[in-house]
């Protein structure tokens, strides 16, 4: 597993490469930690284009994020999930609860706030 981040103006995007299971979702719990602590004012979106497997264990890294970030007081979504990736999800029901976009946020002209869950 491969996890990066870089910023964009719509916030921090992490990207996740390579399998998400069981053996890769504690080094990615900790680097979205270690990110959420680095980036504490910016919104945090999480980009899964780059998975190549994932299985419940994505769901758990998923959630923790999204609990972490939004009792932070963080924005916070998902984009370019694979379909595969989508369909353990949607299975799940997880859609209903975390926010799922197919790119990065559009950003309001005004405020240049990130359209993503939080706040």
């Amino acid at each position: 597993m491969k996890c990066s981040h870089k910023r964009e103006k719509q916030g921090i995007v992490l990207r996740f490469c390579g399998e998400l299971g069981h053996h890769e979702a504690a080094q990615c719990v900790e680097y979205l930690e270690k990110t959420m602590i680095l980036y504490a004012n910016d919104p945090i979106i999480l980009d899964l284009s780059g998975l190549t497997f994932m299985d419940s264990s994505g769901i758990a890294v998923v959630l923790g994020a999204q609990r972490n970030l939004l009792g932070a007081g963080q924005t916070f979504c998902v984009i370019r999930t694979p379909p595969s990736a989508m369909r353990i999800f949607k299975a799940a029901g997880i859609q209903k609860r975390v926010q799922f976009l197919p790119d990065l946020p559009t950003l309001h002209l005004e405020e240049e706030e990130p359209v993503c869950a939080g706040k």
